[in-house]
């Protein structure tokens, strides 16, 4: 089978202090274009992914996470779609490049990357629900089929993973040694941070209860 074209996909919201490091990391790996979805960041997210070398689709009211991730594969073409995080540290290109390699060969339908030796906190919290990590590579028609996708939100994760085990997609665990991300409260200041979290939180388990309700008995 021959390998299949890929695109990077950034989604964003005001990440203008680490999207640049990311986006870098995501061009020297050279699986395909690196796309950064800005989901109506009132910093200058756009303008700093661009000038790290991103193509950039701008949104102009912000849909969540979920729906930056469908206007983002929406947009292309190419048949598999690499997710990453904006706010990732540690990351580097031979990490993008194992992440993308399983489906990009056709071994398998998603790849979900898993930390480890990072942070202990990331780390730690990846143990606990691996299934929420954003670091994935998944064909681009099948990540556009899954329901309730553009309003998961921060559930996007949740959205994926439970689709993909209904659908008995063939997954891949790839390890990313050393990766690991900033805090919300890092990033925002110890208020801010923790209501940016708690409603992280409120949005991931409003898709939680939402995929229990679509399939009552597992």
């Amino acid at each position: 089978m021959a390998a299949r074209r890929s695109v990077v996909i950034i989604p964003a919201l005001d990440e203008a202090g680490t999207v640049a490091t990311v986006v870098r990391c995501a061009k020297n790996a050279g699986v395909g274009p690196v796309l950064v979805v800005d989901d109506g960041s009132s910093d200058a997210t756009a303008q700093v992914a661009a000038r790290a070398g991103a193509e950039v689709l701008r949104l102009a009211t912000n849909r969540g996470k979920g729906g930056a991730v469908v206007a983002g594969a929406a947009s292309r073409d190419e048949e598999v779609v690499v997710l990453l995080d904006a706010d990732l540290i540690g990351l580097t290109a031979k990490h993008v490049r194992a992440l993308a390699a399983p489906v990009v060969s056709g071994e398998a339908v998603m790849s979900r990357g898993v930390f480890t030796g990072g942070r202990w906190s990331t780390t730690t919290a990846q143990r606990i629900a691996p299934q929420l990590n954003g670091q994935r590579a998944v064909e681009r028609v099948r990540l556009l089929e899954i329901p309730g996708l553009a309003t998961s939100r921060y559930g996007v994760e949740v959205a994926i993973t439970e689709h993909a085990a209904e659908a008995q997609w063939p997954t891949v665990d790839v390890e990313l040694p050393g990766v690991s991300q900033v805090t919300k409260e890092e990033k925002r200041g110890i208020v801010r941070g923790t209501v940016k979290r708690l409603r992280m939180y409120a949005e991931i388990l409003r898709q939680v209860l939402f995929q229990q309700r679509k399939t009552p008995n597992r």
